[in-house]
This record gives structure tokens, sequence and C-alpha cells, in this order.
């Protein structure tokens, strides 16, 4: 969870860094200096800015990789569009940092570069920008979070302010007039891909987390509702609601998931499935269900032998061996679903 919360917090104040670290560089190419101050202490500024996105960035890599939750392995780090976890927008990610690296090594050796080669590829650090902010939309576990869209505006006016304003110095030509029209329909598309991707329902499973991961930080599936989920009750008979929570727990690349409820009856459900991770869902290895009983009669639990989706079947022991049919729908840290039982013959 610690690990978890540091990607998210590093990610955010990269990409506030790296936000103030193009508008500097944005008014640096124009010559910009602050009233009252130097232009080597603005251009000292702007560097130093920019190894502060480095050290961010690399801490926020870091916790990614060291979380075993998403199972992210090194060469996500540096090959792109190589993991199973989210595999488009975690790779813009890659390819970002990617970027990073190569404009902080060119850096490094500018003494042994010639000045266009150096330019060249500084010019990186501004397309870095845009890659990083929709990796941050379309990874991101908090995405529809008010204050972050906020600030993610923010970010994206202020680039757009800096750009607009170095263009307004440029003469007039077809290269200004395309700048122009770009920097009026980035936004435009950002505003566009946010309101129909991250903030749409279901946005995690179309980003591509892997069912594997059901209960993670973000909505898997549709969470319960008065009618959401597949029914159980035509094949097993009335059908009981339930309601819990989901903790889990990853160890040598395997996955087990423990949902702890109880039904409307009031009756105590414990629901483990273990397996590993299959790119698209959960190879199950072994699972159980446990249900309780009225008063201290012994509870009636029993192997999982099927598991479809948001659907899962059990035989359960007891005073008569039954079939339990349930639903198991996760959203978050919350579980829930329907479940049925049916006497076996």
């Amino acid at each position: 969870m610690v690990l978890w919360y540091a990607t998210r917090a590093t990610g955010v104040v990269a990409l506030v860094l790296l936000t103030a670290t193009v508008v500097l560089g944005v008014a640096g190419t124009a010559r910009f200096a602050a009233p009252g101050l130097p232009r080597v202490l603005t251009a000292g500024l702007h560097r130093n800015l920019s190894l502060l996105v480095v050290g961010f960035v690399s801490i926020h890599v870091l916790t990614t990789v060291a979380d075993s939750y998403t199972s992210i392995g090194l060469s996500s780090v540096i090959i792109p569009f190589n993991s199973d976890y989210r595999r488009l927008w975690l790779g813009l990610g890659t390819i970002a940092f990617d970027l990073l690296i190569a404009v902080t090594l060119t850096s490094l050796l500018r003494d042994r570069l010639s000045y266009r080669t150096w330019r060249a590829v500084h010019w990186l650090a501004y397309a870095c920008w845009p890659v990083a902010l929709w990796h941050g939309l379309g990874t991101g576990t908090d995405s529809r979070l008010t204050w972050l869209l906020a600030l993610d505006a923010l970010c994206v006016a202020a680039v757009a302010a800096a750009v607009w304003w170095r263009l307004s110095l440029a003469a007039p030509g077809l290269g200004r007039t395309a700048a122009l029209a770009g920097l009026a329909v980035g936004p435009v598309v950002t505003a566009i891909f946010a309101f129909f991707g991250p903030l749409q329902p279901g946005w995690s499973q179309r980003a591509g987390t892997p069912t594997a991961l059901l209960g993670s930080r973000s909505s898997v599936v549709p969470p319960a509702g008065p009618s959401s989920g597949p029914s159980v009750a035509a094949a097993s008979g009335p059908a009981v609601r339930y309601a819990g929570r989901v903790t889990r727990s990853v160890r040598a690349g395997r996955i087990t998931i423990t949902v702890q409820a109880r039904t409307t009856g009031n009756r105590r459900l414990t629901i483990v499935l273990r397996g590993r991770p299959d790119g698209t869902g959960i190879s199950m290895s072994s699972g159980t269900v446990r249900l309780g009983r009225a008063g201290r009669q012994p509870a009636e639990q029993g192997p999982v032998t099927a598991l479809t989706g948001q659907r899962l079947t059990a035989v359960l022991d007891g005073p008569r061996e039954q079939q339990a049919s349930l639903t198991l729908i996760i959203s978050g840290t919350r579980a829930s679903g329907q479940l049925a039982l049916r006497a076996d013959s």
C-alpha cells in the first residue's frame, strides 16, 4: 500500500515539475529574463527543476517495479508496451521515461556533442510532456478525482499559454500557423479523450487492467447495483445478495484474492481464489468457498469447481452436499454479488 501511494504521489509531482521545466524551457528559447534576475539564474532554475524531474520519475519507476501487486517487470521500464498491465498507457510512460533519460544523458555529455546534436535531442523534452500527460490520464488510478483533473488542466493551460506566447513572437509563416493549429487542437483532443476514456465507467477494464487484479484500486468490473451483474437465480433457485470487503496478496507471481462478506440473511461468506495472472484473467489453481450457518453449527465449505468471468461454482460439504453458484463483482476494496444454493441429487 505504501509503495502504491508513493507511485501515485511521485507521478503527480513529476508531472507538475515537468510542466514547470517545459514552461521555463519555452521562455528560455525566447531569451526571456525575469525582472531583477539575471538570465543565468533562470537558466539555473530550469536545470535544477529538470534534475528534480529525473529524481521524482526515478522514484516513480522504482516504486512501480517494487510493488508486486501489478507485477511490472524491469524490462517494462525501458521497453515500451512490454507489460500486461495497461499495456498502451504504461508504454507511454516508458516512452516518456526513455525520452527523459536521453535528454539527461546528452545534457551531461553536452561538452562532447555538437550543439546541433545536443539541441535536436533536447527538443525531446517537449515531446516527453504530452506523452507523460496521457500516460497519467490513461493509467493513473486517480484520473477521475476532481482535484487531479483540475491540476492536469492547469498544467495544460500553463504549457499552452507559454507556447502561445512564444509563437506570438515568431515571424508569420506556414510553420507558425501549423503550430498554432496544433496548439488549439491538442487541449481539445486531450479533453475529449479524458471525457470518453478515464472519466467513463469501466475504464480500467478497457485500459487493459488484467482481470487477475480483481479488486485493484480501480474498478475492473462494474460495481454491483440493484440489477447489475449476471443473475444466478435461474440456474440455482432463489438467490440472496451479499456484500463485503476484498483483500489480495501477490507472492512469487501468484495472486490470492480473499472476499469476506455477509449475505442478506446475515450468513458469513468467505471466498478465496488463488492462481496466476494470464494477461487477460486469472488462471485459477485453487479456490474455496465457506458459508457460515446459524448458531454454532459448523460452516459449509468446499472447493471452487469453476470460474468464468464474474461467475463461479463451488461444491459445499455440510449436512448435505450442495452446489453454490455465485456472481462476484469487485470494485475497489468492495465486493458484492449473489449466492444461490442447490442440493446435489
